[in-house]
């Protein structure tokens, strides 16, 4: 008689694999396309000067994009979740201007004008990763281009921290948030319909920014409140990073 296999034990994805799935733009209905309208309106003066192609890396569903292409500007945008690539997908204007990929691996060419790391799609990994990773994009840039990092305000986020909060959706479901800080990062435990995941993001520091990509070849231009404008206050940090521009000075 054959002895029987016992099962091993079921891998754990990283957060990232599992959190982004179909239940992601149920959780986050209020990330929708209008304000990804009103963000890509108070950035489009800057990206009409870029010196290339916009990438919109951790594109999700394709709000931004779509809104981005709409206002003329040439733009692609990669992502990879699966399932949000798919919702994308169906947007006319991101139709064909999609990849599949991991943004620690660039697997794009090179020249773009912009890249953009928008709602929190900076910091998901360790520092040496987010590093390497920031390093890895920049190489991407034309001279004079931008990296985009849309994050938390530290402080802000200290301010109005709730450890714990719920919510009910226009579906009648109710989505239960737990919230703790740890080692610099916010990790979020999230339980939704019977399923529970979560997430965890590093938050930082704007000198830690301009450390960060000072070691990447680029300058911390500018920190704006929001991405809808220099004086617009939302809670948030919008660093703008560049790569000099071959006259070799900041415009």
């Amino acid at each position: 008689m054959p002895e029987s296999v016992q099962p091993g034990p079921v891998p754990v994805l990283p957060w990232w694999e599992r959190a982004f799935g179909r239940e992601y733009l149920e959780v986050y209905a209020h990330r929708d396309d209008a304000s990804a309208e009103r963000e890509v309106a108070g950035m489009v003066a800057r990206l009409r000067t870029a010196p290339g192609p916009v990438l919109d890396a951790g594109c999700g569903n394709g709000r931004h994009l779509a809104q981005l292409r709409r206002a003329g500007l040439t733009a692609c945008g990669i992502d990879l979740s699966a399932h949000l690539l798919q919702v994308a997908e169906r947007r006319a204007e991101c139709r064909g201007h999609l990849v599949r990929g991991d943004m620690r691996q660039p697997c794009v060419s090179g020249g773009f004008g912009a890249v953009l790391f928008l709602f929190t799609a900076f910091g998901y990994f360790d520092d040496q990763a987010n590093a390497a990773m920031l390093e890895q994009w920049a190489s991407c840039l034309a001279p004079g281009g931008w990296v985009l990092l849309d994050l938390p305000d530290p402080h802000a986020l200290q301010r109005g921290f709730k450890p714990v909060s719920r919510r009910v959706l226009a579906s009648g479901h109710e989505v239960h948030e737990q919230r703790r800080l740890d080692g610099g990062r916010v990790i979020k435990d999230i339980t939704y319909r019977g399923e529970r995941w979560s997430e965890s993001v590093r938050i930082y520091a704007p000198e830690e920014i301009a450390r960060m990509g000072h070691a990447a070849g680029l300058t911390l231009a500018e920190t704006w409140p929001s991405l809808c404008s220099p004086t617009h206050h939302e809670g948030r940090h919008a660093h703008w990073l560049r790569r000099e521009p071959l006259q070799g000075r900041l415009k």
